[in-house]
């Protein structure tokens, strides 16, 4: 399984590089934009938005319409086409630009197998892939927050990254109802509550000035609300509610941009 996964992440290694190579051939723009705030808050809903893509996948080849995972994943793909072509369209630095076109290339190869009628012998796979893109999302996130010269747009990223973990492990718990997990389930669900609780304790011990007490203070709910459906995703009885995890895994998820929100209403 390792090794099936490690050729699969150098097949999309070389095909993204392939289109990577293929836009430098485009000149750079001689007055290239610094990065706004609009483009890392759009790149960080592309990073939250690619795990819940994954989510609503599993829930559909389960054949759960709660929350209409269908409608959900079609929207979320749309909104991530959109996304991308904004930030794109801003005539970033040249570096800055081929990180986000590079992201572009890994989702054109990722987006049609999502779309994809859902099999369960596609799922550790494309977990796989998502994953890796997710993870190199967030990196592209924080370059893009690094450029506004803002030094709290780093916190944003780090509020959509907990928005990624939140759906991370609401596909590995889908993907354990649905029977297509694989045997490093638990260590992917201790992978993220280490970096969620990591992230948690960064967030509220950040100077006031770049992450507001009201801010920290709808954090700490989220964390608890959290900590709740975690519960389920650990829980070794078998038996799996995947409805519940759906609407539980859900309200954190729009709890967290309800965030995002207010960060950037009171920072900016």
């Amino acid at each position: 399984m390792q090794q099936a996964r490690l050729l699969t992440g150098l097949r999309l290694s070389r095909h993204v590089l392939a289109v990577v190579a293929g836009l430098w051939m485009f000149p750079a723009s001689s007055t290239a934009a610094t990065a706004s705030v609009q483009d890392v808050q759009e790149m960080a809903d592309v990073c939250m938005y690619s795990q819940r893509l994954l989510k609503d996948y599993a829930l559909i080849g389960m054949g759960i319409d709660y929350h209409d995972p269908a409608g959900d994943l079609a929207k979320s793909s749309r909104m991530l086409n959109r996304y991308l072509a904004n930030i794109e369209s801003h005539g970033l630095k040249q570096e800055l630009d081929a990180e986000v076109r590079e992201i572009e290339a890994s989702w054109r190869l990722i987006e049609p197998r999502l779309l994809a009628p859902p099999t369960k012998d596609q799922m550790a796979e494309l977990q796989a892939l998502v994953d890796t893109f997710s993870q190199r999302c967030e990196e592209v996130a924080d370059h893009l927050a690094e450029d506004t010269g803002i030094a709290a747009e780093h916190d944003v990223v780090l509020i959509a990254t907990l928005g990624v973990e939140v759906q991370r492990l609401a596909a590995l718990y889908m993907m354990k109802a649905w029977g297509a997990a694989d045997d490093g389930y638990d260590d992917k669900v201790a992978d993220v509550l280490a970096k969620t609780e990591r992230i948690f304790a960064e967030l509220m011990a950040a100077d006031d000035r770049h992450v507001p007490k009201e801010v920290k203070a709808r954090l700490g709910e989220a964390e608890k609300h959290f900590l709740v459906f975690h519960v389920m995703a650990k829980s070794k009885s078998g038996r799996f509610v995947p409805t519940l995890a759906e609407k539980s895994a859900s309200e954190v998820f729009h709890e967290l941009r309800d965030i995002l929100k207010l960060e950037k209403e009171l920072v900016e």
